[in-house]
């Protein structure tokens, strides 16, 4: 499965390019947390989950060595309702204008990890707020992002393991713990590599609509751990260079990565008829 440093890179793309998505998002806050929702509760990424959910459920996929979510089962049931019941309104409004999340990011290493910052300035922009205008936007709204961006990293895991499993499938390899080591490798070398500077901040308002998240409740807790996992990927984030690949390939990861941005935004024009 895709890493977090994938599926958030993913979803900077997404907000940066213009494609449906990024007309679509209103509440980007809510559309980033929402990107890595599905491996929160299952206690993949995000420590002291003291009741996990399961994957089946938490994926909408059965648990297998390439497994591939069912997206489509997902919206019909959490997104297309949500949808539905926006008002015209809603969609006509323009899109919430984004932070400097460069900023935010110091901001949140230099409470958590003040010891790397010893002998260097702090910046003055540090202190100029940087608060989302979440208030411009109504709850209905948010949790439509939230679950929207929820789907679509249901949509990029659907993708990603379906192209994996037709790499395997040319060279005449099969799932095993060896392919499972190698593609684990790879993955980690490609993630690694990716510039990453678009985070969700814990706001009052993100921590209301994760709790209202209509699969299942996320308590304040956890989003906080899951907030603090995402900021230390992103900081570790951007080297210059991996280990060699040892199952797939650059021109893989180069071609399925942009798959999955044309896979998603494709797929909201079709179903919500907004190009």
């Amino acid at each position: 499965m895709p890493s977090w440093n994938i599926h958030i890179a993913q979803t900077e793309r997404l907000l940066a390019r213009d494609g449906a998505v990024a007309r679509a998002v209103r509440d980007e806050n809510a559309f980033l947390l929402g990107n890595v929702i599905p491996d929160i509760m299952v206690g993949y990424m995000v420590p002291g989950i003291a009741e996990p959910i399961p994957y089946r459920v938490t994926h909408c996929a059965e648990p297998s060595p390439i497994p591939k979510p069912r997206e489509r089962e997902f919206w019909d049931e959490f997104v297309a309702p949500l949808a539905g019941a926006l008002r015209e309104g809603d969609w006509a409004c323009g899109r919430v204008e984004p932070a400097d999340l460069r900023r935010e990011v110091d901001r949140v290493n230099r409470i958590h990890f003040a010891h790397r910052y010893q002998g260097k300035d702090t910046p003055a922009a540090l202190d100029a707020g940087g608060a989302r205008r979440e208030d411009t936007v109504g709850f209905e709204r948010s949790l439509f992002d939230l679950t929207l961006g929820a789907w679509a990293h249901l949509m990029a895991d659907n993708v990603w393991n379906t192209r994996v499993n037709e790499f395997l499938d040319a060279h005449g390899g099969k799932p095993s713990e060896e392919f499972r080591i190698k593609k684990q490798n790879d993955f980690d070398g490609f993630g690694k590599t990716l510039e990453i500077h678009t985070l969700p901040r814990e706001t009052e308002r993100l921590v209301r609509t994760a709790s209202a998240f209509p699969q299942y409740a996320i308590e304040p807790a956890h989003v906080h751990d899951a907030l603090v996992v995402a900021h230390e990927i992103v900081r570790t984030n951007g080297v210059a260079v991996h280990a060699p690949y040892m199952l797939l390939t650059e021109e893989f990861f180069s071609s399925v990565f942009d798959e999955v941005l044309d896979a998603t935004d494709a797929a909201l024009v079709e179903r919500l008829g907004r190009a």
